[in-house]
């Protein structure tokens, strides 16, 4: 039989706890979109998830104090007791993101194991999970005369364990809580929920205390408690808003900031990619787009102009001697300098180390006149530089190159007129430095050539171009004392070219110490090959050797390696040394030149006379030879003896070497030659430089001479 229905009236109470109700829900749904957004803050979604179960508590206690039969009230109990066993550990997950501290894994699954045994208890049991029997309480009289429904029923087991969990709870929300308000900058965060809490849990008491155990008629009031968290997290969420205002204010203050930086530093960025930083000047870059400019407009207008590369005579060795520091102030002077040497100028550039472009305007009819203007400058400007500069209160001297190239120049772009001046600058310093050239087209089919004979010889040693020729030495009495091994290279181009014509270029491009090491093996080689064939038993191979082979550190160390691994002795060798090997650091070259004679190997003084070795230094050096250059051999005339070919002859036997006469011709400079009592003699007239095969040759028709030894002793030289 259904219960007669209770005298309960719908009240504020009622109305309050839907209000309630509709206020949690909405809360849990504005959260929710909240927590949607912001996936990496849990918080959020977690108390919708707490407001949804504070809305079904709302519910169910309206439910349960309106409700107007015995059915009604059960059903809105259970409707109440599912929302609290939902409530706890919405609640637990809600501290635990708020804290900042998520619950472990293993307590969560726990968690929600008896959360949903407790939730099918409350489904199945007769009076919900809490109550083991439930029937109709008195009815409770608010003073405003409004009447709800009360209930009695007997605490089941289920409940006790439900409300000692519930303590539980309550205990460890409030150790986080607590934990959060002895954090540093979470003080205020942590008392906020700790004051939530703690309304929440006399909440809780009041229901359990006062209205079960005391069995007082008083309404539960857990469901208002939880306006308290309503009210923490709005406030949180303004508080948050506002940080973020802070935040968003503070980032726009830096993005500002950082705009105005990058501008600063874009502004600097462009300065430093069209300026040079010492000088102030437009760099190289800055020169090359202002030419382009000039020369489009020089060729829209019919007009020429010119450029003047100025370079800084010996700026190395001023580095060298007084210091980097000395030499970017001297740089510093030199730009002011050109500044006002030709204040006219277009532009006053620097291109790096010591070298400037100054450009002028094109206002010349014709290329000649523009020529002749750019000359003139260069000569004002040879003169303005003349004048020392003073750096730090000390006068120094600079002297300056300078070549000359006009614009414009069909075809031609900034970057050819530059070489074209560059290539100028070169004329210059070849010249004796200190001038000004002017380009003319000869200078680049010799640039041109230049660069030909740089790209072929890099080539060279793989294509097997290079050749070695032998040209004879013999003695007094006309035997053979050795020979000297010359290179020539036989280019597809260009034909069979001397040393003169690609040495130099080796030397320039460091190609030289491979050439110079291609020479000693080939040259190894065959002299083994000789000796083998018992051509050659007892001769020199004399073999030039490069100043900047000279320089190398370890040099006489691997020469001497590489000869004894092609099976011959440093003493088979005469090594050919140039006056230039002394001019740069002359104690190192002495050094290295003791080394090598310490291993063995001859040592021969090229071209003497013709240098600027003194004698002095001559007799410092360990060497064996003196070379007697060709031009004092030319010189020897039959009537009269040129007496500097003497003089080497006498320094020679002095200083006990021994002396070689090059370039002889005919025999009236072989008689001459012996009469100066000359050593050792080549040249055409004893026999022109051979290949290998043809050297073989002739030395097989030496061996089949039977000279006289009689004959010879009263002969000078065979005839």
């Amino acid at each position: 039989m259904p219960a007669a229905p209770h005298p309960v009236s719908f009240g504020y109470f009622v109305t309050a706890l839907i209000a309630t109700a509709v206020v949690a829900a909405g809360a849990g749904l504005q959260f929710l979109l909240i927590g949607w957004r912001q996936k990496h803050d849990r918080t959020p979604l977690a108390f919708a998830a707490l407001c949804v179960c504070a809305a079904m508590l709302a519910f169910g206690r309206a439910g349960v104090y309106s409700a107007q039969t015995h059915e009604q009230t059960l059903l809105a109990l259970r409707i109440l007791a599912g929302a609290v066993l939902l409530a706890l550990p919405a609640l637990m997950f809600f501290v635990a993101s708020y804290t900042g501290k998520p619950m472990r894994r293993p307590l969560v699954l726990l968690l929600l194991l008896a959360t949903l045994a407790m939730s099918v208890l409350n489904l199945v049991e007769p009076g919900t999970v809490f109550y083991a029997s439930v029937q109709p309480g008195a009815l409770v009289r608010l003073p405003w005369g409004e009447s709800l429904q009360g209930i009695d029923g007997t605490r089941s087991t289920s409940g006790r364990v439900f409300y000692a969990f519930c303590y539980a709870v309550f205990a460890w929300t409030f150790y986080r809580a607590a934990r959060q308000c002895a954090t540093q900058g979470q003080r205020l965060r942590g008392a906020m929920l700790l004051a939530c809490l703690l309304v929440q849990f006399l909440a809780l008491l009041w229901s359990v205390v006062v209205i079960d155990a005391m069995n007082r008629p008083y309404p539960a009031t857990d469901a208002f408690a939880f306006l308290s968290f309503v009210l923490l997290m709005g406030l949180s969420l303004v508080e948050q808003m506002r940080m973020h205002t802070v935040q968003l204010e503070r980032t726009t203050a830096q993005l500002r900031a950082e705009a105005a930086t990058r501008r600063q530093a874009e502004q600097g960025l462009r300065h430093a990619a069209w300026h040079d930083a010492l000088t102030g000047l437009p760099n190289r870059l800055h020169a090359q787009h202002t030419l382009g400019g000039l020369l489009a407009d020089a060729e829209r207008n019919g007009l020429h102009g010119s450029v003047l590369l100025v370079d800084l005579d010996h700026f190395k060795t001023v580095n060298e001697s007084l210091g980097h520091r000395f030499g970017d102030l001297l740089l510093q002077a030199v730009a002011e300098r050109l500044a006002d040497a030709i204040p006219d100028a277009i532009s006053v550039a620097r291109l790096g180390g010591g070298e400037f472009m100054l450009l002028l305007d094109a206002t010349a009819a014709d290329a000649a006149a523009a020529a002749q203007h750019g000359m003139a400058m260069a000569e004002h400007v040879l003169a303005h530089m003349a004048r020392p500069l003073a750096v730090e209160r000390r006068a120094q001297a600079v002297g300056v190159s300078i070549g000359v190239a006009t614009f414009p120049d069909a075809g031609s772009g900034p970057a050819d007129i530059a070489r074209r001046a560059d290539i100028a600058l070169h004329r210059a310093k070849a010249a004796g430095r200190h001038s000004a050239r002017l380009f003319e087209a000869q200078m680049q089919d010799e640039a041109d050539t230049r660069l030909e004979l740089e790209r072929g010889l890099r080539l060279a040693l793989q294509r097997d171009e290079l050749v070695l020729y032998f040209q004879p030495q013999v003695d007094r009495r006309g035997r053979l004392a050795g020979a000297e091994t010359l290179l020539r290279w036989h280019n597809p181009t260009l034909g069979t070219l001397l040393p003169d014509r690609f040495v130099h270029i080796a030397e320039e491009t460091g190609l030289v110490h491979a050439l110079g090491q291609w020479v000693i093996d080939a040259a190894c080689r065959q002299l083994r090959d000789w000796q083998q064939s018992g051509l050659a038993t007892d001769i020199h191979l004399a073999i030039n050797v490069s100043p900047w082979q000279i320089a190398q550190p370890k040099f006489a160390d691997n020469i001497a390696a590489q000869v004894r691994a092609a099976g011959i002795e440093p003493r088979e060798l005469t090594l050919e040394l140039t006056e230039n090997v002394l001019l740069d650091d002359f104690d190192a070259a002495r050094q290295t030149l003791q080394q090598l004679a310490n291993l063995g190997f001859r040592l021969s003084l090229d071209d003497f006379g013709t240098g600027y070795s003194s004698l002095a230094r001559l007799q410092q050096l360990p060497l064996h030879e003196l070379k007697i250059d060709r031009s004092f051999v030319h010189a020897l005339q039959p009537d009269s003896a040129n007496p500097l070919a003497g003089f080497i002859v006498d320094i020679g036997k002095r200083l006990g070497m021994t002396t070689v006469a090059e370039g002889v011709e005919n025999a009236d400079q072989q008689a001459m030659l012996a009469a100066l009592g000359c050593d050792l003699v080549q040249g055409y007239f004893i026999g022109r430089p051979m290949r290998a095969e043809a050297f073989r040759h002739w030395l097989r028709q030496r061996q089949a001479v039977n000279v006289d030894e009689a004959a010879m002793d009263r002969a000078p030289f065979l005839p």
